[in-house]
């Protein structure tokens, strides 16, 4: 594990001056385990995509968001894959999550997802992606006890 991230780190620092840097925000729906209904809200913040051949690129991102009062961090790093001679592409990839709750307290929670989605390039610079989080793994850092919830993000980008 430790030299996949470690792979993973040299390929980004490597290519990041080809990257792409960009805004993106959209739909965010937040459904915890046992729960008869999600809450809706909202999603926003910036990525880089990183072009590593013609039809593999990796997005790592920082996201905030906000669903029926819950405010959160996500920090995604997708592995996108670009169908042949399409702008349509197939994402994966791990997703750390902050729940951020009362910071004074240290009742943050931090997390772990994988994330599988789809993504379309509408012109050079703007894209729209859909993507769903499965928990993996969840820590309660103040041992406040834990919360297990998958997302939901649908959304816009534009590199800028």
């Amino acid at each position: 594990m430790k030299k996949l991230l470690l792979l993973a780190t040299f390929a980004i620092c490597t290519h990041f001056a080809t990257a792409q840097i960009g805004i993106t925000g959209g739909y965010l729906n937040v459904k915890n385990d046992g729960a008869r209904e999600a809450s809706s809200g909202f999603y926003a913040g910036f990525y880089a995509d990183i072009d590593i051949v013609e039809s593999f690129h990796i997005q790592p991102g920082l996201l905030y968001g906000n669903a029926c009062g819950t405010n959160a961090l996500y920090v995604p790093i997708m592995f996108k894959y670009y169908l042949a001679n399409t702008d349509l592409n197939i994402q994966v990839g791990p997703q750390g999550t902050l729940i951020l709750e009362d910071l004074g307290d240290f009742k943050s929670q931090i997390g772990l997802d994988l994330a599988v989605g789809v993504g379309f390039d509408i012109f050079y610079n703007v894209s729209v992606e859909a993507r769903y989080a499965f928990k993996l793994v969840n820590e309660d850092i103040a041992g406040i006890g834990s919360t297990n919830f998958n997302t939901l993000m649908i959304g816009l980008g534009v590199a800028l």
